[in-house]
């Protein structure tokens, strides 16, 4: 198959200064048919600050971007960890969908009958974000984080709405680690990362030994050190829990997040067995939330007729995530292909929305030359 198409959107949105950097890839359930890498991971040296949306050239201390380059995954975590160590421990009989959240915390203010289902699509009335460091004044961050969480007031009636929240995984999250007495982090990588074979996927890269020698593409100036954020997670959030949260702070490689695309476009199965049960996929990718505001599965987002990430080509009901850094991976209901987009847009600055509409011309673009090759 012959990409170029995609080449050239990506080279030119690079050029015009709307991205520093890309990894594409694209696979279904034979394997990767294509990967390749764009640009420069790291645009700016350190002592550099960003100058505007679409910055010049002018800049020495670049490094180019390869296939090994690893990104921060942001939102992309809800998918790929805190989604499936929940799914994994619906099948262990540990975790039921319908839990409650006063099952786990002896006070749950006006939070008692969210359901863990509601949870993770979204439809919890949890506030979507708010500053979690403020306000603590020392002491155990997760019981404060807990804590905190519940006693914000609920934005609306449980179930009436769906919206986004990262504050809604944060407490799942919390739910997971106080049914097993483990850490996020640990539990995504014995149930996830390990069983996929995922060897460069993971949480706080800085210490972690599974990112030895890696290279990670830097995201956002960070004005108070007064340097550029690298191998350090970029959600103020997840950054304040030590860099271990359910709704971000997974770093990974195109590499693993291929494997961990094949088992979706596999329903759950790998080349060495199965991964998640095929009742417990298909439950995943269902349409929970046809009233809502957004299409929802069990930590899948959905595609709807809306303005999709995927573009408009996609098929209904499309599956995958996106990551505010400037990542995503959506496979395609209908021929299993899977689109894997790495960017670290954030690198110029939060500002740029480039990246949003770029998305969406190489979601048409992929499907399109996978569909005419007849694959």
């Amino acid at each position: 198959m012959n990409f170029t198409v995609i080449e050239k959107l990506v080279n030119d949105s690079i050029s015009a200064g709307g991205i520093p950097s890309a990894v594409i890839a694209i696979g279904d359930c034979g394997g990767t048919i294509y990967k390749r890498a764009f640009g420069l991971s790291r645009y700016y040296p350190d002592t550099v600050k960003p100058k505007g949306v679409h910055p010049d050239r002018s800049y020495d201390g670049s490094v180019a971007a390869t296939l090994d380059t690893v990104y921060d995954m942001a939102s992309l975590s809800k998918l790929i960890s805190t989604s499936m160590v929940a799914l994994r421990l619906v099948e262990m009989g540990e975790l039921c969908l319908s839990d409650t959240v006063n099952m786990f915390f002896e006070k749950s203010y006006d939070k008692g009958g969210i359901s863990v289902k509601q949870l993770m699509t979204h439809q919890s009335g949890i506030a979507p974000y708010f500053d979690l460091s403020k306000g603590y004044s020392g002491g155990d961050i997760g019981a404060y984080v807990t804590e905190k969480i519940l006693s914000v007031p609920l934005e609306y009636k449980t179930g009436e709405h769906v919206r986004y929240s990262c504050m809604g995984f944060i407490l799942l999250g919390k739910i997971i680690e106080s049914i097993t007495g483990k850490n996020l982090d640990v539990l995504a990588q014995e149930l996830v990362f390990d069983p996929l074979g995922m060897k460069r996927t993971g949480y706080c890269p800085k210490t972690n030994p599974r990112f030895a020698h890696s290279v990670t593409a830097p995201t956002e100036y960070d004005e108070t050190s007064g340097r550029y954020i690298d191998g350090t997670v970029h959600d103020e959030n997840a950054r304040f829990q030590g860099g271990v949260s359910a709704n971000a702070g997974v770093f990974s490689c195109v590499d693993d997040l291929c494997i961990f695309s094949e088992m979706l476009a596999n329903h759950g199965a790998t080349a060495n067995g199965c991964f998640l049960s095929r009742n417990t996929f298909d439950a995943a990718i269902t349409n929970i939330t046809p009233w809502g505001e957004e299409y929802r599965g069990l930590g899948f987002a959905l595609k709807d007729e809306g303005m999709y990430p995927t573009g408009e080509l996609f098929s209904p009901l499309s599956y995958g995530h996106t990551g505010f850094t400037g990542t995503s991976l959506f496979v395609d209901r209908a021929t299993g292909m899977y689109l894997i987009i790495l960017t670290n847009r954030v690198h110029f600055t939060r500002e740029s929305g480039d990246l949003y509409r770029l998305r969406r011309r190489i979601g048409n673009a992929a499907i399109s030359e996978y569909t005419r090759s007849g694959r």
